[in-house]
């Protein structure tokens, strides 16, 4: 009898370290979904906020574009001296476009007319605005 009572705990203790051995890997299976599963959807948020900060820089370039514009009709009315080189415009007071919890970014443009030789330009400032929510942008003669 003693023999078999040992049979029956050595079968039972198996059985027993075979579904804990079970239940092991099915939690680790199912922790190893999980962590795919959030390394998936932060890529894919990654993925979606590279594509909005390229979109951004984009924008920034139609809005030197624009400027431009605006400066040659400028310069071509007398308003400003020309030619216009270049245009560049860059974020004031703090602003970025590649912080994409801004929804409005003021630009600080700036037309150059002259290459003085020395590494700098002289010229003139304009300013714009873009509201990121609707892709649309304001822009005028002068300081922000």
């Amino acid at each position: 009898m003693a023999v078999a009572g040992i049979a029956w705990k050595v079968s039972h203790d198996a059985e027993i370290e075979a579904q804990v051995a079970a239940a092991e890997a099915a939690a680790s299976a199912a922790a190893q979904r999980e962590a795919d599963r959030i390394a998936a959807e932060k890529a894919e948020e990654e993925r979606r906020a590279e594509a909005e900060r390229s979109m951004r820089r984009v924008s920034v370039t139609q809005i030197e574009a624009s400027i431009k514009q605006m400066a040659e009709k400028h310069a071509n009315s007398s308003i400003i001296d020309g030619p216009i080189l270049s245009v560049s415009c860059s974020p004031v007071g703090g602003g970025s476009i590649d912080d994409l919890t801004e929804m409005t970014t003021i630009f600080e443009c700036f037309a150059a007319t002259k290459d003085n030789g020395d590494g700098t330009m002289s010229g003139y400032k304009y300013h714009a605005t873009m509201n990121w929510s609707t892709g649309s942008f304001t822009y005028g003669f002068g300081a922000p």
